[in-house]
C-alpha cells in the first residue's frame, strides 16, 4: 500500500470490497483501477489521472525489477509488474495482492496425500499459486516432508531472502533469471534431497523435461502450468511431455480392422509425468484427472470420467466429490448462483442424464461400469483409501493405483479428512 498515492490509499484501506481486492492498475493517463474478485468491472480510485510523478514515486518505493519486470514488496506475498514503453520508462504498474488463505488444501488434501506428482491448471488469477502455496505449507509443516520451492519471481515465497511463514518450514531456493528455472530445479534435487519439490508456471520445453528427470528420481512434484483444460497440454508440442506425449502410430490392417479405426492414430507415448492433473474452474470448483485414464480415451475420440470436486458449506467434511463425464461437467462460470455455496441442481441434471431417467441420480457406481465398457481394466468395488472414512469415490481414483517408489504419506491429520456424511452414503451404495 506505502507505494500508491495517499489519494489512492485512503479509499482502498476503507473499501467494503478490501478482502476481495486482487489488484491495483495505474496506467498513465488514465484513472487509477482497483479490481475485485466477483466483481466483473473494475472500479476508479480517483477522477485525477496518473502522472509520471505518481509512476516514479511507486517505482522509488519498489527498488528494482528484475529481467521479467517483476518486483516484490519485502515481508508481503505482493507482486509489482512493470509495463515499458519502447525506451525502457515505466508507463504502467500492476500491484497483484498476493493472500496466505488457509483451507484450500482441504480440495486437494487425499490427493497430494497419495504421494503422486500433481499438476494444477487454470486460467490466470484463479487462485493457482495460493493451493500450492498451502500445499507447501501442510506437507512441511504437519507431514514433515522434506519440500523445496524453486520460487521464480519470488511469487510463493514472498520477496525479500526470508520466505514468508505463510509456506511454513519448506526451503526455498530462488531462480533470479526465469530462463533458468529448469537449471534450479535440477540443482534442488541434485543438491538438497528434497522428497517434494514445488514450481510455478511450467512453460518452457526444458522445464517440461527437467519435471520428468525430476520425477524419474521418485521426488513427488507439486506445480502449475500455462493452460485451462487437459486438451490444453495434450495439444501443445512443448508442454505434451507433461502428461505422456503423443505420437502418430501405424497399425497394421489387422489390428486397424479389430480397433475399428484407421490404420494412422494418436497414442500416449510415455507414462505421464504428472499421473494428476487438475483443473481449477473457479476458486471453489475443481475437475480431477487420472492423467493416463482420460489422456488415452480423449485420443480414443471418447469422453472420459473425471472427478468433480466442489466445496460444500452443507457436508460435514465442507467438500463434496462426484464423478461425471468430462463433457457433462457443469460450467462454473455460466451455471454459478452466488446465492449459494454448491450446484446440486446442475449435479443431478448431469447424473440424471449419464443414468437416464429412472436412474438414482446419487448412485455413483454407475460410472465404472462405462469405464468397464471402454475396455478400461477396473475391477470390483473401490478400496478404502486410509484416512478417507466415507468417501468411496475419492478412494478408488487413488487407490486403484500404486503408488510411487518410495513409499506414501503418513495419515492425514483427522480433523481435515473425510469425505462427508453425504459422500459416506454414496459409498456404502
Amino acid at each position: 500500500m506505502l507505494l500508491l498515492p495517499e489519494d489512492i490509499r485512503e479509499p482502498l484501506v476503507n473499501h467494503p470490497q478490501r478482502a476481495n481486492l486482487i489488484e491495483v492498475v495505474l496506467d498513465l493517463g488514465r484513472q487509477p483501477e482497483a479490481r475485485f474478485q466477483g466483481i466483473p468491472a473494475g472500479e476508479y480510485l480517483r477522477k485525477q489521472e496518473v502522472t509520471p510523478a505518481d509512476l516514479d514515486a511507486a517505482v522509488a518505493a519498489v527498488g528494482d525489477f528484475g529481467a521479467d519486470n517483476r518486483a516484490g514488496v519485502p515481508g508481503t506475498l505482493h507482486r509489482i509488474s512493470a509495463i515499458r514503453n519502447r525506451r525502457g520508462a515505466v508507463i504502467g504498474l500492476t500491484c497483484r495482492v498476493g493472500r496466505a488463505v488457509s483451507g484450500h488444501i482441504a480440495m486437494l488434501q487425499d490427493l497430494v496425500e497419495t504421494g503422486h506428482s500433481v499438476l494444477l491448471l487454470g486460467r490466470p488469477g484463479v487462485g493457482k499459486t495460493t493451493v500450492i502455496r498451502e500445499i507447501c505449507r501442510t506437507l512441511a509443516d504437519e507431514y514433515r516432508k522434506r519440500v523445496v520451492i524453486v520460487d521464480t519471481s519470488n511469487e510463493i515465497g514472498g520477496d525479500g531472502d526470508v520466505p514468508h511463514p505463510a509456506i511454513g518450514g519448506a526451503r526455498r531456493m530462488q531462480v533470479a533469471d526465469a530462463t533458468q528455472q529448469h537449471a534450479v530445479m535440477i540443482e534442488a534435487v541434485e543438491n538438497h534431497m528434497p522428497q517434494v519439490v514445488v514450481v510455478d508456471e511450467i512453460g518452457t520445453e526444458a522445464e517440461a523435461l527437467a519435471c520428468r528427470t525430476i520425477a524419474e528420481r521418485g521426488v513427488q512434484l507439486i506445480g502449475t502450468a500455462h493452460g485451462c483444460l487437459l486438451e490444453n497440454l495434450i495439444k501443445n508440442p512443448t508442454l505434451s511431455d507433461l502428461v505422456g506425449g503423443v505420437a502418430a502410430v501405424t497399425l497394421g490392417d489387422d489390428e486397424a480392422r479389430a480397433r475399428g479405426t484407421q490404420k494412422t492414430i494418436l497414442e500416449r507415448k510415455a507414462p505421464p509425468t504428472f499421473p494428476i492433473v487438475v483443473e481449477i474452474r473457479a476458486r471453489n470448483f475443481y475437475v480431477a484427472h487420472w492423467v493416463e485414464d482420460s489422456v488415452d480415451t480423449l485420443l480414443l475420440g471418447r469422453t472420459p470420467v473425471v472427478q468433480v470436486r466442489e466445496r460444500d458449506a452443507s457436508s460435514e467434511a465442507g467438500l463434496r466429490v462426484s464423478e461425471l463425464p468430462y463433457d457433462k461437467v457443469p460450467d462454473p462460470e455460466r451455471t454459478a448462483d452466488m446465492s449459494r455455496n454448491s450446484w446440486d441442481e446442475d449435479y443431478e441434471a448431469a447424473l440424471r442424464d449419464m443414468h437416464g431417467s429412472g436412474g438414482n441420480p446419487s448412485d455413483s457406481w454407475a460410472w465404472a461400469e462405462r469405464i468397464r465398457a471402454r475396455g478400461k481394466d477396473v475391477a470390483g468395488p473401490p478400496a478404502q483409501a486410509p484416512g478417507l472414512p466415507g468417501s468411496g469415490s475419492r478412494s478408488f481414483f487413488i487407490a486403484s493405483r500404486a503408488g510411487p517408489a518410495g513409499g506414501s504419506m503418513p495419515p492425514p491429520p483427522p480433523a481435515s479428512s473425510g469425505g462427508g456424511k453425504k459422500a459416506s452414503k454414496k459409498g456404502r451404495k
